[in-house]
């Protein structure tokens, strides 16, 4: 499987960019999270630094799609990094100066522009490699994914004690890293209908809605695309649900004295685990693009271990080993949906399908957390709050295994002629 790394030169450095890319992130979330509690602040202002990372999502991924469609991906895997590094030098510049409001800020703007990465990448990577081999690549980048976040984790804990600048400066040059290897990536160009209306900047911004009705009305005629473009959100509700009763299983049930380790082993775990379910896949089927019985059985897997997970906090290797299947099945769902997507979406649009997809697995993540929450807080035992979660994940998860295709909408089959 790994050999795509070595006989396709143009997947490598696309692998290599996001993968230097990663550890930074991951070294700079560690560092504010720790500026933060250093400065005093608690629950509600680390609660703030995840939301400034991930709202940006809401407003931004529609337009970071369409912009994926409209320029040259290359160029766009260039600039942004060569963006974030900038802006990730003047947060370190506000973290040194102990500015928490003006750092806030500048995470908000970093992950604005961030969100057109996603899109941009799902579009570029089809130009890297063979329509038969998305899944062995997908699979790559998730068990990237997985080495990076504990690496990343790692590191950044162990620099912290450097201060967070420091972290910060070492992020920002991963940054800069990341765009000079994109920099050796071939052009890869949109339809030219799709580029001439790139400069139309008046049109480009109205038309944005009308956009993506056009790629989501193509994507419903299409049930495998459009299980591909909504694939990940039924498993995002139950790990929303997931990820507040990890918290809360760490600090009740502290597997080495500590919440704050048990915490970390458990999300390092999960972790591994995405990494681990998507080369077991793609070696179970011996680099066939896996059947559609492998996507249902990692969704069982996934929604099966979060339940189990609940119920078992007094037992420390069966909390480990749920966890580790947790993430196993989310995994592998995240990378055979994305691998379906980037087979299935015409180039015109398929920056726009990404981000829909993105902005789908977000919003669900959220609106889990904020339930489980809510009913956690209303005086729901875990077990039952898990099981109402994985009760509405199921329920999505099997509208979208049923779904038949619809009619395309005849604006989506004239598009070239449109845009």
């Amino acid at each position: 499987m790994f050999d795509l790394l070595l006989h396709r030169p143009r997947f490598l450095r696309l692998w290599a960019a996001g993968s230097v890319s990663l550890l930074g992130d991951w070294m700079g979330f560690i560092a504010i999270s720790r500026l933060i509690l250093d400065k005093g602040g608690g629950p509600l202002a680390l609660s703030m630094v995840y939301a400034a990372h991930v709202l940006p999502h809401t407003w931004a991924m529609p337009v970071a799609g369409v912009i994926a469609d409209r320029f040259d991906r290359r160029r766009l895997l260039m600039f942004v990094p060569l963006l974030q590094g900038l802006l990730t030098i003047a947060m370190a510049g506000a973290a040194a100066r102990g500015a928490l409001g003006l750092l806030q800020v500048l995470i908000v703007v970093r992950a604005t522009f961030s969100t057109v990465l996603p899109p941009a990448e799902t579009a570029a990577l089809r130009h890297t490699v063979e329509p038969d081999e998305l899944v062995k690549a997908n699979a790559i980048l998730g068990g990237t994914w997985s080495v990076a976040y504990v690496i990343g984790m790692a590191i950044g804990g162990a620099i912290a004690v450097f201060g967070p600048s420091i972290a910060l400066l070492l992020d920002a040059g991963s940054f800069f890293l990341a765009a000079l290897l994109a920099s050796t990536l071939p052009t890869m160009l949109p339809p030219e209908a799709n580029r001439r209306e790139a400069f139309n900047l008046s049109s480009f911004f109205v038309n944005i809605p009308r956009d993506l009705k056009i790629a989501f009305a193509h994507a419903r005629g299409d049930a495998v695309l459009f299980r591909a473009v909504l694939g990940k959100a039924p498993v995002a509700i139950g790990g929303g649900f997931g990820w507040i009763l990890l918290n809360l299983v760490a600090d009740r049930a502290p597997l080495l004295g500590t919440a704050a380790m048990s915490l970390g082993i458990l999300q390092a775990v999960r972790g591994a685990g995405t990494g681990i379910g998507p080369i077991g896949a793609t070696l179970y089927s011996k680099g066939q693009t896996p059947s559609r019985t492998v996507e249902r059985l990692a969704v069982v897997v996934s929604f099966t271990s979060i339940v189990l997970f609940s119920t078992v906090p007094e037992v420390p290797w069966l909390l480990v080993a749920m966890t580790l299947f947790w993430g196993i099945g989310t995994g592998t769902n995240w990378v055979l949906t994305a691998a379906n997507l980037q087979r299935h979406a015409p180039d015109s649009m398929i920056g726009r399908l990404s981000s829909l997809d993105e902005l789908f697995t977000t919003g669900c993540l959220v609106f889990g957390t904020v339930v489980a929450g809510a009913l956690l807080e209303a005086g729901f035992s875990m077990p039952r709050v898990a099981c109402i979660g994985i009760g509405l994940g199921c329920l999505l998860f099997v509208w979208l295994d049923q779904r038949q295709p619809t009619i395309t909408n005849t604006l989506a089959a004239s598009e070239g002629s449109s845009s």
